[in-house]
């Protein structure tokens, strides 16, 4: 079921972005491997790049199908029929989740999409028994470090030695 919201344009000069008023958003899970899913993991890459926030990392060979294998959940927002983000949870280590790929397309964002997006996520992971869920970023992507503060994510220590990433965060599910 989808969700009307309000939609406020953000402050990103260079990108073109959506003039609705307002924009009905549903999320559906999909596999890993969806091809929607696919395209947006490869967005989301080309941004990182574009801000220099991949600690001179090469890129990664791997799609999401093969970063997320195994029991993953992976979700996909549409506005109307166009597919404008995506993320996945999967296990990490017993007891442990881990957001992996989260991303808005530039013209959807200020909507509420990525937000609406970890709390469908963190939902998932408490169902299926975490008591924590992780995650890592890079400090150049301001706007999902202020998301995830916001969502109560505390910062930890390397947990995973991701050459791409230099912050990484912790919330309890508890």
């Amino acid at each position: 079921m989808g969700i009307d919201y309000p939609r406020r344009a953000a402050d990103n000069p260079g990108h073109a972005y959506v003039n609705l008023q307002v924009m009905k958003i549903e999320l559906r899970e999909v596999s890993a491997g969806d091809p929607d899913v696919l395209r947006l993991v490869e967005a989301l890459r080309d941004e990182v790049e574009s801000r220099g926030a991949h600690n001179g990392a090469a890129r990664p060979g791997s799609s999401l199908a093969e970063a997320v294998q195994g029991d993953c959940d992976t979700v996909l927002a549409y506005s109307d029929t166009e597919p404008v983000g995506t993320g996945a949870l999967r296990e990490l280590a017993p007891g442990i989740a881990e957001i992996k790929r989260m991303y808005v397309l530039p013209a959807y964002r200020g909507g509420r999409i990525a937000g609406r997006m970890l709390k469908e996520l963190e939902r998932r992971a408490r169902a299926r028994g975490f008591e924590a869920i992780r995650l890592d970023t890079h400090d150049r992507l301001v706007e999902a470090i202020g998301m995830y503060r916001g969502a109560g994510y505390r910062e930890i220590p390397d947990y995973n030695s991701n050459p791409r990433s230099n912050c990484w965060f912790e919330k309890s599910l508890g």
